[in-house]
Formats: structure tokens, sequence, C-alpha cells
């Protein structure tokens, strides 16, 4: 289950499982980079996962690392030969998304993960610039990383059209990114599915032609 903005859908799954399903909530890890007070988007998956909690309803917690398909984000930058980007040296356990599904159907399906959190990751924690040269060397493209602050890719949204709003949420949440909060990987994955996750290289190439 993923749920939508603010806490009212996840309600509705709530008043559904009370008959006995078991709920699956795909969270994020930001849902755990403290402080929450200065991080609103975590503090709304938070709140989400609070709610389940208090519910009583049967829920495991999914909260993946950034997903390699988040990459796709880059893709006119990909296009244009230089992706912008402000989580600097700042690295996240990337991972397949494949690799959350096969977590997400194991422990649906398979008992002991009831009441349970897991921080899903990929096998390596990279920078932003580090995944543009993998993409790079993928696709044999000429990609450029340029550097800027939070604060600057704000503005830079805002400019665009994004509202203030959202945009300064993403600010709080790529100074965490850029400060290493996220830059741990897990064993998660392989011990829940018994498979060890993909690589970004690995999800790259199999999705190199999105890059295109």
């Amino acid at each position: 289950m993923q749920v939508g903005g603010g806490t009212e859908q996840t309600q509705t799954m709530i008043d559904a499982a009370r008959d006995g399903a078991r709920i699956v909530l795909l969270s994020s890890v930001g849902a755990r980079l403290f402080p929450l007070e200065t991080n609103p988007i975590g503090a709304a998956l938070a709140a989400r996962e609070v709610l389940l909690r208090e519910s009583g309803v049967d829920v495991t917690y999914l909260r993946p690392n950034t997903f390699a398909s988040n990459s796709l984000w880059w893709l006119d930058g990909i296009r244009k030969g230089r992706v912008v980007d402000a989580t600097g040296e700042g690295r996240t356990g990337v991972i397949d998304p494949e690799d959350i599904a096969r977590v997400a159907t194991t422990t649906l399906i398979e008992d002991g993960h009831v009441g349970k959190g897991y921080f899903l990751t990929g096998p390596e924690a990279l920078t932003a610039r580090e995944q543009v040269e993998i993409i790079a060397s993928v696709t044999g493209r000429r990609i450029d990383y340029e550097g800027v602050t939070p604060g600057e890719l704000a503005q830079a949204a805002i400019q665009r059209g994004t509202a203030p709003e959202q945009a300064h949420a993403l600010e709080r949440l790529n100074e965490l990114l850029r400060a290493g909060r996220a830059g741990f990987v897990t064993d998660d994955v392989e011990n829940i599915t018994g498979t060890a996750p993909g690589t970004f290289r690995a999800w790259c190439e199999r999705n190199a032609d999105a890059f295109r």
C-alpha cells in the first residue's frame, strides 16, 4: 500500500483492514530522518505510520532509500548533457524498485513481519554525481554534473512554477541528504527475500533505453 498526501487514505485502508487484512505500507527512509520538525516530507510520512501503528491493524512498514528510478527525474538534463543536483557529496543507498516489490510480496504472504519496519537499500551508497557517471557510462552519453545548494535548487524550482511550500519541503529534504543522513546500506532485502539486491548500474543497464 502506498497512500497519497495526508492521512485520509491511510484511514480508509485501516477501516478496510479491520476484517483481518494485512497491510504492507510503502513508506520511506524519510520518515526516520529526524528532526521531523524541519523535514515536512518526512513528517507527513511518519504521520501515516503513527496512524497505522495506533490503529491496531496488522501492518509492516517498508522504508526504502532512494529509488533507482528517481534518476529519471534528471531525464531532461541527461538529454541536454548536464544534470543539476543539490545533494552534494551526500550518499544514499539507492535501491531497485523491483527489490522493493519482492520485499513487499514476501512480507505480505509470509508470517513474522507484522509490526516490523525495514530499511530497504541497494548494496552500495552512491552520491548523485556517481549515479550520473554510471548513467553516462551505460548510455555512452557525455553528462556533466552541476552541484548547487538546496536553496538555489528550490528558488529555481519556484521560478519554474513549483509551489513555494513544495519547493521548500524538497529543500529541507535535500539538506538532510546532502548531510549524508541516508548514506547507509542494510541487509534487509537479502534477509527477507533470500536474494541480494541489485546494483544501480544493473538497473541502469536494464532501463538504458529510458535515458535515450
